[in-house]
């Protein structure tokens, strides 16, 4: 079985890493080419899985009217596999006349999996993979859909865990500086935090950046950079680290991590970080629902609300006893990227068998 999998995006997310896993657990049984282009494409070739560059950015839809078009070149390269699965919602209308079964995994509500686009998709798609539960709810394919939660690596012990002392207490998060990503409540509640609890040192290390040069986001970043020279104390730090390629180091040092998102569709952070044995404070929306569901692994706060957030951080401090770096490991088990190659590779058999 040979199976292509295609994709818009060129820099380097938390679905872009979880493709590239993927891509790597599948090549174990099957053939997998991945078609890409950018950043992605470089660090996936480091990796040794096979690419083919292939340049497919660029809005494809007018609200639910795709702009179909396949190239002879793209369509000659893709006939030799029996399956085409499509990332990104952008890359779907390149597609749509390949003649060959046809995947896609949506994200997120932003990619408009429901009305008179779901219609149009479903009139092409034969399966379409939902990500969380909240994402499920939203996209409107029937029968067709399949709901198969992201994975990650996960070892089976937890390693050199540092003790927890709360007068010094050190926190991660990871992410890409945009509006959604609410690293500025982050900063609004450790800032109040910090005042509060002035016999306690506090470090707060950011590892992200911008992707790309949207102005909006670029204003973020300064927004943040604003709000950490607001709300510096003496014994609050922020560390700005900008992109790491191996963000589990700084979540290996760090007391627990917190995903400040006003929405996460999945949270590939969260598990991530349980799969490092570390607690999650996360937002009560989209997939970190479904992953922290237990007092053991960390705490939830209401999407959006600063206040809420610092109340979460104020309970984690003084109950971090009750988390279970051996429960994180256990849940990150349940959400390994062998669990999700599996389960793909069942949904391509059903195809080809069909």
């Amino acid at each position: 079985m040979r199976i292509a999998f295609l994709t818009e995006y060129d820099n380097i997310g938390g679905g872009e890493s979880n493709l590239m896993n993927l891509c790597s657990a599948l090549s174990k049984s099957v053939d997998v080419v991945l078609f890409c282009d950018g950043n992605l494409y470089e660090q996936a070739s480091a990796r040794g899985i096979p690419v083919r560059r292939a340049t497919l950015s660029g809005r494809r839809w007018i609200r639910f009217l795709p702009f179909i078009s396949l190239s002879t070149q793209l369509r000659r390269e893709l006939a030799g596999f029996d399956v085409v699965h499509a990332y990104s919602v952008n890359v779907l209308p390149r597609l749509f006349m390949s003649g060959k079964p046809l995947v896609w995994t949506t994200h997120g509500y932003w990619e408009r999996p429901y009305g008179m686009r779901a219609r149009v998709i479903n009139a092409f798609i034969d399966r379409v993979v939902t990500v969380s539960s909240d994402v499920d709810k939203d996209a409107k394919f029937g029968a067709k859909q399949r709901k198969i939660y992201l994975g990650t690596p996960v070892g089976s012990e937890v390693a050199a865990l540092k003790p927890f002392d709360i007068e010094d207490i050190r926190i991660a998060c990871v992410g890409r500086f945009q509006s959604i990503k609410g690293q500025d409540l982050l900063l609004l509640a450790l800032g109040a935090f910090a005042k509060q609890h002035r016999n306690r040192r506090v470090t707060l290390e950011l590892i992200g950046d911008v992707n790309g040069n949207e102005k909006a986001d670029l204003e973020f970043r300064d927004q943040l950079h604003s709000l950490a020279r607001e709300h510096a104390t003496e014994n609050l730090t922020v560390r700005f680290l900008g992109f790491q390629k191996q963000p589990a180091q700084y979540i290996r040092r760090a007391d627990f991590v917190v995903v400040p998102s006003r929405y996460e569709s999945f949270s590939m952070v969260a598990i991530e970080a349980l799969a490092c044995g570390k607690p999650v404070i996360a937002p009560a929306v989209g997939g970190p629902q479904d992953i922290i569901d237990s007092s053991e692994l960390g705490m939830l706060f209401e999407a959006g609300n600063a206040l809420s957030l610092q109340h979460v951080l104020e309970q984690t401090v003084a109950g971090f006893t009750a988390f279970s770096p051996e429960a994180c490991i256990r849940r990150a088990q349940e959400f390994s990227i062998e669990r999700q190659a599996a389960q793909h590779m069942d949904m391509y058999r059903e195809l080809c068998r069909a």
